[in-house]
């Protein structure tokens, strides 16, 4: 079942710096929210709060009606969670298999060998990849690997899938490709989702509602074609001459 992910006045500094300020988030259950913004705007911080791997110095996160970050203080750890992400360099095991990559987060569930195997074998055939079980991840092509990344984080049955640019390094055919595999595989599970992205594109494909990031503030929450009626924002032009 998936999960609404609620941030309240989260602030993060780092060396002095506000690398994220006074933010306040709310994601419905069952939303994808892309998350835009230039290199160093806070986005992968952002992402990491939510995670559980930074403890925000001020503000809380709620994933449900859980509270599970306060003040700078884990109250429940990335690992109980139940959020799976998916990372810009994949970090898929080398010497594990395609289904040795899947298997390790639910036998770390303690997922039953004959329900693991059918898990496995049922999110493979929807990502195209059936067949390609006993390959290792440097025998596929990229866009292989990233469909391995996005199964490895479903075949979990997550209450929430956060991205953080795992498209940036593909070229442009393939990123559609993806994007619409995405869409369609968030959709059917109905879950949340978080994706991180400075590609406007990205953000405008998958996204039912786009947060602008810059210098860790959000300046824009909603749809990003209403950036056509707020030039004067941050970025706005950027955007906008960037989707045509």
């Amino acid at each position: 079942m998936s999960t609404s992910i609620q941030l309240d006045g989260v602030t993060v500094l780092r060396q002095g710096r506000k690398v994220l300020d006074d933010v306040s988030l709310a994601i419905p259950a069952s939303e994808t929210l892309s998350l835009l913004g230039s290199s160093g705007s806070g986005k992968t911080t952002l992402l990491r709060v939510v995670a559980g791997f930074v403890a925000p110095h001020l503000g809380v996160v709620r994933l449900g009606d859980a509270l599970v970050t306060e003040r700078g203080r884990i109250v429940l750890a990335p690992e109980e969670r139940d959020v799976a992400m998916v990372f810009q360099d994949l970090a898929l095991w080398p010497h594990l298999t395609v289904h040795g990559n899947l298997a390790f987060g639910l036998d770390g569930k303690k997922v039953p060998r004959t329900e693991r195997d059918d898990r496995i074998a049922a999110i493979l055939a929807r990502v195209g990849l059936s067949g390609k079980e006993r390959r290792h991840p440097g025998e596929l092509s990229g866009g292989e690997r990233q469909r391995v990344a996005i199964a490895r984080a479903l075949v979990l049955d997550p209450r929430a899938v956060l991205f953080d640019e795992p498209l940036s390094n593909l070229d442009v055919g393939l990123k559609q490709e993806l994007l619409a595999l995405f869409r369609e595989l968030l959709g059917e599970r109905r879950a949340t989702a978080l994706y991180v992205t400075h590609d406007p594109r990205e953000a405008q494909a998958l996204g039912d509602r786009t947060a602008v990031l810059d210098e860790g503030r959000i300046v824009h929450l909603g749809r990003i074609d209403d950036l056509r009626s707020r030039p004067d924002l941050p970025f706005a032009r950027m955007i906008l001459e960037a989707l045509g």
